[in-house]
């Protein structure tokens, strides 16, 4: 009898150590998932910032109908936050592109093309 206790035992501590494995890589899956969602929410309000900038005239701080002259801080962000380190490129009259390397998870920057009345965001693997 002693030695079935024995072998129940160590059963039981292998299906603890495998649902405890388990349960910290659904924990750490889903931390990387609400951080990049999280960074796609603060694009959204950044592409708000960026279309106000747009159209308002350069006498009042705004792009007069450009994005050429555009900076994080008028998106209200800084290059590096708390969710990743964001960076502009491709300014333009007509769109910008914002680019998001996500502070959680090393898969994909989440780059985001924001337009005068439009926004399109992907998530674009590394290399």
């Amino acid at each position: 009898m002693g030695q079935q206790q024995l072998l129940l035992l160590i059963v039981t501590m292998i299906i603890i150590g495998i649902a405890t494995i388990t349960a910290i890589n659904t924990l750490e899956s889903s931390q990387v998932q609400a951080n990049h969602e999280s960074i796609k929410q603060k694009m959204i309000e950044a592409a708000n910032y960026a279309q106000s900038y747009h159209r308002k005239s350069d006498m009042f701080g705004g792009g007069n109908g450009s994005f050429v002259s555009i900076t994080l801080e008028e998106l209200n962000l800084t290059a590096d936050h708390t969710l990743g380190q964001f960076s502009i490129s491709d300014e333009s009259a007509e769109s910008f592109t914002l680019t998001a390397i996500p502070a959680a998870g090393d898969e994909i920057d989440i780059v985001a093309t924001i337009y005068k009345d439009d926004i399109q965001i992907t998530d674009v693997p590394k290399e």
